[in-house]
C-alpha cells in the first residue's frame, strides 16, 4: 500500500490598518513584503492618499477605508467608523489584523473583535501629543485612550511597543498585561537605501544643520529654531539651518506658517519633501528636540546616513542614539542647552566626524530592517497543515 505525505497549504491573510497610505508604505512595507513572499494574502487598509497605488508593485492589495478621519472626535461618528471597519473585516474573514497608531489600534481591536479576526495585534507607535500637552482637553482625551487601551487588550493577542518607557507606562498602571505587552523596538531602517554617496563633512567652512519632522510645537521646532538664532548670531554664514517637513493639519497642535515668518532669515524652510534623502546628504549634524516618540524614525535615518545626533533627553529620541558615541542629548524644552549642543559639534570637528561613523554603525547593527522583520514574522507563523493520503 502506497501512502504520500503532501502540504496541504491554506493561503493566511493579514491585514495591516493605520490611519494614512503613507504610514503603511513607509514604516510597515517591509514586513509586508516579508508576509508576501511566505504565502500570506496581505492587505494593506487605510484611507487613500499618495501611497495606496504603489502596494501592487509588491503584490500587495490596498483597500480604502475612507472613514477613518484622524481630527474627528464625534462620539457618534467615531462608533459609525468602529462599525463601518466592522464590516470591512468581516467582508476580507483575515486570520491576523495588526494595526498601527491610537485611533487604527482602538477601534481596530473592537472592530476586530466584533467581526470574528482570529488574532489581532496593536503596535503602540508612540503616545502621541495628547499624552505631551496639560491642557484640560487633553487630560480628558488622554484618560478616554488609556480606558480604550485597556478595553482593547481584552481583545488582542499581543501589544507591541516601541520603547521600554511606553512598555513601562502602560504594564505599571496595568492598563496592559505583562503576558500580552512586548517591546519590538523600532520598524526597522533600510540601511543599504538610507546610505551615504559622499563623504561630506562641512563645505568648506560652512556646516549644514537639518531637522526632519511635522511642523508641530510637540517635535520641538520652536527650540531648534531659537536656538538655531543663538547660534547664526555667533557664526553667521559659517552655518545654515534646514528645517524639512510640512504642516500637520490633521493635528491639534500645528504650527501654522505665520508663526514661523519670524525665523525666515534664520532658516531655510524646504516644506514636505517626497525625497529627504538629498538633505541628508547635504548635512553634517541631525538635530531633533522632541518632546516624545515612539522610536524617531528620522533620527535612525540621520544615523543612517552618517549624520551626528543631537536630540532630547525623551523617550523614543534618547533610545535611538548612544550618548556621547553618535550623539549629545539636551533636555526638554531648553533652546539654550540645544544650543550648546550645537556649538560644541559645530567647534569640535573631530567629535563630530567620530559620531557620524559611529551613527551609521549604530544603524546597521541595531536597526536595520531584517532585524524588525525577524522580530516581526513569529507573530504570524503558523503551522502548516499536513495531509496523509
Amino acid at each position: 500500500m502506497f501512502r504520500s505525505v503532501e502540504k496541504n497549504f491554506v493561503k493566511k491573510t493579514i491585514v495591516f490598518f493605520a490611519p494614512h497610505d503613507l504610514n503603511l508604505y513607509l514604516f510597515r512595507l517591509p514586513v509586508m513584503i516579508a508576509m508576501e513572499k511566505r504565502g500570506f494574502r496581505v492587505i494593506a487598509l487605510a484611507p487613500r492618499e499618495k501611497y495606496a497605488e504603489k502596494f501592487a508593485e509588491h503584490n500587495i492589495e490596498f483597500i480604502e477605508f475612507a472613514a477613518l478621519k484622524r481630527s474627528s472626535l464625534n462620539p457618534f461618528n467615531e462608533i459609525i467608523t468602529i462599525f463601518k471597519l466592522a464590516r470591512v473585516l468581516r467582508s476580507i474573514k483575515p486570520d491576523f489584523l495588526h494595526c498601527f497608531t491610537i485611533k487604527p489600534n482602538l477601534y481596530g481591536s473592537l472592530a476586530g473583535k466584533i467581526a470574528g479576526v482570529k488574532k489581532i495585534y496593536i503596535t503602540i507607535t508612540g503616545l502621541g501629543s495628547f499624552f505631551i500637552s496639560e491642557d484640560f482637553k487633553a487630560k480628558i482625551i488622554r484618560k478616554i485612550i488609556l480606558l480604550g487601551y485597556k478595553i482593547a487588550g481584552n481583545f488582542t493577542a499581543k501589544i507591541l511597543f516601541q520603547n521600554r518607557d511606553d512598555y513601562k507606562f502602560f504594564t505599571d498602571r496595568k492598563i496592559v498585561s505583562f503576558n500580552k505587552a512586548i517591546i519590538i523596538g523600532s520598524s526597522g531602517l533600510d540601511t543599504a537605501f538610507w546610505q551615504r554617496s559622499n563623504d561630506r563633512d562641512g563645505n568648506g567652512d560652512r556646516i549644514n544643520i537639518l531637522f526632519v519632522g511635522r511642523l508641530i510645537a510637540h517635535k520641538g521646532i520652536f527650540e531648534f529654531l531659537e536656538a538655531a538664532e543663538i547660534i547664526k548670531d555667533k557664526y553667521k554664514d559659517k552655518v545654515n539651518f534646514i528645517v524639512v517637513g510640512g504642516a500637520d493639519l490633521g493635528n491639534k497642535f500645528a504650527i501654522k506658517d505665520e508663526d514661523l515668518d519670524r525665523y525666515k532669515d534664520i532658516a531655510f524652510f524646504a516644506g514636505e519633501q517626497k525625497d529627504i534623502k538629498p538633505f541628508y546628504e547635504k548635512s553634517d549634524i541631525f538635530v531633533l528636540p522632541s518632546y516624545r516618540e515612539g522610536i524617531s524614525r528620522a533620527i535612525l535615518e540621520a544615523e543612517s546616513m552618517e549624520l551626528a545626533i543631537i536630540t532630547s533627553d525623551a523617550t523614543g529620541c534618547k533610545d535611538a542614539i548612544i550618548e556621547n558615541v553618535t550623539g549629545l542629548l539636551t533636555p526638554i524644552k531648553n533652546s539654550a542647552k540645544l544650543a550648546e549642543a550645537i556649538d560644541r559639534l559645530i567647534s569640535d570637528s573631530a567629535l563630530r566626524k567620530s559620531m557620524q561613523k559611529a551613527a551609521r554603525e549604530h544603524a546597521k547593527n541595531s536597526f536595520d530592517i531584517k532585524f524588525a522583520v525577524e522580530k516581526y514574522i513569529p507573530l504570524y507563523e503558523v503551522e502548516e497543515k499536513r495531509k496523509i493520503d
